[in-house]
C-alpha cells in the first residue's frame, strides 16, 4: 500500500531487457513509482501494478516525445542489448542523442539519465559530437558510467531475495540510480558507482 504522502513519480526507460534495466524496474516498483518500459515489442515484459509498456523508436524525435510524454524523467541504458528499432554502437549514440534532445522538450520533459559504458566509448567521434550536443541544451541531465549489463536477469530474478553477488551488485547500482532521480545532485555532471 502507498503512502499518500510519498510523491509517486512516473519514469521512462530505454533499455528495459538487460539485467541493469530489470534492477533498475524493481527498485522503481518498489519505491511506488510508475514505470514505463519503452519497448518495441510490448508483450515482451510480464505485467505488473506500476509498470506499463508504451512503443518506441530511441532514434526517432517524434516517437522519443510521443513515448515520454507526461514522464518526470527518462532513463536512457545505451549499452543495454535490445534497445528500440536500432542496434546499440558509439555510431547510433549520436543518433539516439539527438532524438532524445529533440523529442523530450517538445513535451516538456528536461531530466534525462544516460547510462553507458563511457570509458569504452567516449573517444569515438560521434559520441563526442553526442556529448557535446548535450551539453548546449539546457536540459537536467546526468551522465552515469556503467558496464555493459549483460541480458538474462529478470525482473523476478532481481525481486527475489538472493546472496549472488551480481545481484546485489546490480540493485545497489540500480538504487543509486533511482536516489539520483528522486533527489538529483548531480545535474549536467558524469558519475561513476563505486561497487
Amino acid at each position: 500500500m502507498r503512502n499518500a504522502e510519498t510523491p509517486r513519480l512516473k519514469f521512462a526507460l530505454y533499455g528495459a531487457h538487460c539485467s541493469l534495466g530489470s534492477a533498475l524496474l524493481v527498485e522503481l516498483l518498489s519505491r511506488q513509482h510508475e514505470a514505463v518500459a519503452l519497448l518495441d515489442d510490448l508483450n515482451s515484459l510480464t505485467a505488473r501494478p506500476g509498470l506499463r509498456t508504451k512503443p518506441a523508436d530511441l532514434y526517432d524525435p517524434i516517437s522519443v516525445s510521443e513515448s515520454v510524454a507526461g514522464m518526470d524523467a527518462v532513463l536512457c541504458l545505451f549499452n543495454a542489448d535490445r534497445l528500440p528499432s536500432s542496434p546499440a554502437s558509439p555510431q547510433g549514440f549520436e543518433q539516439a542523442l539527438a532524438a532524445l534532445l529533440s523529442g523530450l522538450p517538445r513535451v516538456n520533459v528536461d531530466r534525462l539519465l544516460l547510462v553507458a559504458d563511457f570509458p569504452r566509448i567516449e573517444q569515438d567521434p560521434s559520441v563526442q559530437r553526442g556529448l557535446q550536443q548535450l551539453t548546449a541544451t539546457p536540459l537536467r541531465w546526468t551522465l552515469i558510467d556503467a558496464e555493459h549489463s549483460e541480458p538474462g536477469l529478470s525482473i523476478e530474478d532481481l525481486a527475489r531475495a538472493s546472496d549472488d553477488p551480481q545481484h546485489e551488485s546490480l540493485r545497489r547500482l540500480a538504487a543509486g540510480i533511482v536516489d539520483e532521480l528522486e533527489q538529483p545532485r548531480h545535474l549536467r555532471e558524469r558519475i561513476h558507482f563505486r561497487l
